[in-house]
């Protein structure tokens, strides 16, 4: 027997070194969530701590080895003896100064010792210029070490121990040619500043989702395309051709998908260059990515519906001018005191806004949350913080509030995430009353037929507007449940989201073709194609308007075949509209909107109060209440959660139900008490065994004896994820009823991050194998005489109704909106058609095939 592998292997994997990282320069240490970038924020470029700095020179943390020195001289990364690779980056956006105000005393290869002057810097001209002074030491080839040990929250100086990192990793490997079967894409950096710490933690990030290799090439330098630090150290400046390689499964899809990302940025501001893009034989080119709009010549943009509908009109650009706010304030009291005006000023129009809301709903509700969010004491404390420590009032309220969309955006949940728009709004609202500025970008005098085109709209900007003024909106950014998608479908205008940056390069007043169904933008759209879209429209309002006159009537297929079609509500204020737009009852209540946004737990009688109005508003119809649906992905202040790498797996829903009983127990006698008895069902998510719902069962049932109420109360589980579904016979035993929701349905079975907007384009519900696990479901609910609704996302499409109907599904939740249309539309439709359909479906390979299925089944939809 040979004994060389053996002895090869012990040597390649030496055991766990510890490095201790010296302070690179004196100041104050705080935790990276306190950094006003989400990169770092978020630890999406690596692990460590940041350092406010008082001193002018950055040194050397430990001996090792200068792998990189950025272009503008603001960051260099150094690789320790044990491999861990240091990135040393000063000040936020400082990349911008090109350089200005850096000195470098190193460069590339050079061996440093602890102590050593890497850069030194001016720290005054910084103060003036740079977003922030703070400074950040990360690690960012996290594979292999941890961090510990961590000084923070106090001062340090210069030399003095920072972190310690553990861990060893093996030298870089020298990047080989790319493998047979491999894909190559070569695609043009537009990012104004370069591949800098920021756009090269995203890009890794991306990168490192893909379990083979990935590689990025530019003027004859290669890097492992999941190292922030070697991505860095390529030196690649805008206009620069970067070649992005792939091995792997799917190598094809993720060196595409690689390509649109940086041509899109990687979440930073992009510049066309004028030069073409060269490319090797062989090496498909990516286009520029802001496309070049001409009078003429029709563009068609994609993006994410957020409100259904057609508009045509003409662009009007909403312009996000920066405010240069000076940073050092004019000493704290009289800072404190001017912070304490605006924001009492600003509550003040909150409260005459929700006095003056029209009918309540949507804009009552989002006006509601902006006054919880700035009233909230934990911002309050931290501007506080700020001003104390020498900084202007409108400076500290725009960095705490931008720290905390930060947080949000890194959340799993694209909801919360969403909600950062509210926060930036706030940040505008109170930096407006403070500087004198207006508080709102959109113009105050709008031409006919307005189309408005943001990176991101805010919610009191869309407020403040009459829906007469406007025919739609797009946006860069957002989701399809923020506050404006909210506010716009509540308006009745068609909206289109998360278009990317090329959106912003719409000319001022080019004609536009909105549409709101499709989520697509055509720019400079033909004659017949503006005209073919107002008769459309002309046609829909008709249609409309009939569809709403019916609309109250139960909803049966044209051969007799009953469907509830019931809303999905989110809060008190869109229970009328689901009401009145003829929802035949509530197919899920989601009971988030009482526990965010708050310091503490809602009592059983606030709770008590709010179901009660929505029940009244209901007008007896059934109340299906969805328990509490929170976890590590939405984190409750008052409710201490640990930390999750994965969230989605982890502690949610039910799970949290059970292991915090008392809340959960509040809330069912919350429903409990609810009049009429048992108009409200209960309803549980994210249910996996039968033993979880026979442990929330006992619960209703001891708290129903409690309260002396006889009458039953239906008890329901979500199916949201696969086991639910192949398990749906024992789930209905126990349950009354069973309602698949599908956004998580989908997201768990085609393994898509459903807050992830750069693969939303996969998350698609009618994928055939989601198809089969409706049909699963309700394969198992029958057994039981049980039925199946559908309150996923799908529930509100069209295409999807005669699919789901023909699978057996019996009642909808839908979207208010969307009500009177999708019961128009069921009742033209047979039940042996949509069994046939269904059945049809079930034997394609994929969403694509399906969808177009049913449009050549109904072409009309």
């Amino acid at each position: 027997m040979n004994p060389g592998p053996s002895l090869k292997l012990v040597s390649a994997s030496p055991p766990p070194a510890t490095l201790t990282l010296a302070s690179p320069l004196s100041g104050w240490a705080a935790r990276l969530e306190e950094v006003p970038d989400p990169a770092f924020a978020q630890r999406l470029a690596g692990d460590g701590v940041v350092v406010d700095p008082t001193s002018t020179e950055l040194r050397a943390p430990c001996d090792g080895v200068v792998v990189s020195v950025h272009a503008s001289r603001h960051a260099c990364t150094v690789r320790a003896e044990t491999g861990a690779e240091i990135l040393l980056h000063i000040g936020i956006d400082t990349v911008e100064l090109r350089g200005e105000g850096f000195t470098s005393h190193v460069q590339a290869g050079q061996k440093v010792r602890a102590g050593d002057v890497l850069i030194g810097f001016d720290l005054d001209l910084l103060a003036r210029k740079a977003r922030s002074l703070q400074t950040v030491m990360l690690v960012v080839n996290p594979e292999g070490y941890t961090v510990t040990e961590r000084v923070e929250g106090r001062s340090v100086s210069v030399g003095e121990p920072l972190f310690s990192v553990s861990g060893n990793a093996s030298a870089p490997a020298t990047p080989e040619p790319v493998a047979e079967g491999g894909a190559t894409r070569q695609v043009r950096l537009l990012i104004a500043h370069g591949l800098h710490a920021r756009p090269a933690a995203s890009f890794a990030q991306r990168a490192r989702l893909h379990p083979g290799v990935v590689r990025v090439s530019c003027q004859g330098r290669t890097a492992n395309g999941k190292s922030v630090s070697a991505l860095m150290g390529l030196g690649a400046t805008h206009g620069d051709l970067l070649t992005l390689q792939v091995e792997g499964d799917a190598a094809e899809h993720v060196a595409q998908e690689l390509a649109e990302w940086v041509a899109s940025g990687l979440g930073d501001p992009t510049s066309p260059v004028a030069e073409p893009v060269a490319t090797a034989h062989g090496v498909k080119p990516m286009p520029v990515a802001v496309p070049i709009f001409q009078p003429g010549k029709e563009l068609l943009l994609e993006g994410v519906v957020a409100s259904p509908g057609s508009a045509v009109g003409r662009a009007v650009r909403v312009v996000d001018l920066p405010v240069d706010l000076p940073e050092q304030g004019q000493g704290a009291a009289l800072e404190a005191q001017r912070l304490t005006e605006a924001l009492a000023r600003v509550r003040r129009e909150l409260e005459d806004s929700l006095s003056n809301a029209p009918g309540g709903g949507a804009r009552v509700e989002i006006f509601r949350a902006h006054l919880a969010l700035l009233e909230d004491p934990e911002l309050a404390d931290a501007a506080g913080r700020e001003i104390t420590a020498g900084r202007s009032a409108a400076w500290a309220w725009r960095a705490v509030m931008e720290r905390q969309a930060a947080v949000l955006l890194g959340l799993e949940d694209a909801r919360l995430a969403e909600r950062a728009g509210d926060l930036h709004d706030l940040a505008r609202r109170v930096v407006a009353v403070l500087t004198g500025e207006a508080s709102s970008r959109v113009p105050s005098v709008l031409p006919p037929e307005a189309i408005l085109i943001a990176d991101e709209l805010l919610p009191s900007e869309l407020a403040s507007l009459e829906p007469h003024r406007i025919a739609g909106i797009c946006t860069a950014r957002g989701g399809p449940t923020s506050h404006v998608a909210i506010l716009a479908a509540g308006m009745g205008l068609p909206a289109v989201v998360a278009m990317g940056n090329q959106v912003l390069a719409i000319p001022e007043g080019a004609p536009l073709v909105l549409d709101g169904d499709r989520g697509e933008v055509r720019v400079f759209p033909t004659e017949e194609t503006r005209e073919s879209t107002r008769r459309a429209m002309v046609a829909r309002a008709a249609h409309r308007r009939a569809h709403l006159a019916s609309a109250h009537e139960d909803c049966r297929t044209a051969d007799g075949v009953r469907i509830e079609v019931v809303a999905n509500l989110g809060r008190p204020g869109e229970a009328v509209s689901a009401r009145d737009k003829g929802a035949e009852g509530c197919g899920l209540l989601r009971t988030e909107f009482l526990f965010l946004e708050r310091v503490r737990a809602p009592s059983e009688d606030e709770q008590l109060a709010r179901y009660q109005e929505i029940a009244d508003a209901m007008g007896g119809r059934h109340v299906v209440i969805r328990t509490l649906d929170v976890g590590g992905d939405k984190p409750l202040a008052y409710l201490p959660l640990p930390h999750e790498d994965n969230p989605v797996l982890g502690l949610r829903g039910v799970r949290v139900s059970l292991r915090e009983p008392e809340l959960l127990r509040t809330q069912l006698r919350a429903i409990l008490r609810v009049r009429p008895a048992g108009v409200c069902r209960i309803m549980v998510p994210m249910v996996t065994t039968r033993a979880e719902l026979r442990a929330v069962r006992a619960m209703v049932d001891a708290e129903r004896q409690a309260l002396g109420i006889s009458t039953p109360v239906l008890l329901g589980a979500m199916v949201e994820v696969p086991a639910a579904a192949v398990l749906a016979d024992q789930l209905a035993a126990d349950a009354d009823f069973l309602s698949i929701g599908t956004n998580d349905l989908t997201q768990y079975v085609l393994a898509v991050d459903r807050g992830n907007p750069h693969l939303a384009a996969r998350l698609d519900g009618l994928h055939p194998g989601v198809l089969r696990l409706v049909a699963k479901t309700v394969e198992g609910a029958r057994l039981r005489g049980r039925p199946v609704a559908v309150c996923g996302g799908v529930a509100s499409e069209p295409r999807a109704a005669p699919l789901l109907i023909g699978l057996g599904v019996t009642e909808l939740s839908a979207t208010p909106a969307v009500v009177p249309d999708l019961k128009a539309f069921i009742r033209t439709l047979s039940l042996p058609r949509c069994e046939q359909v269904a059945r049809e479906a079930l034997k394609l390979e994929s969403a694509e095939a399906v969808r177009a299925l049913v449009s050549s089944t109904w072409p009309g939809l």
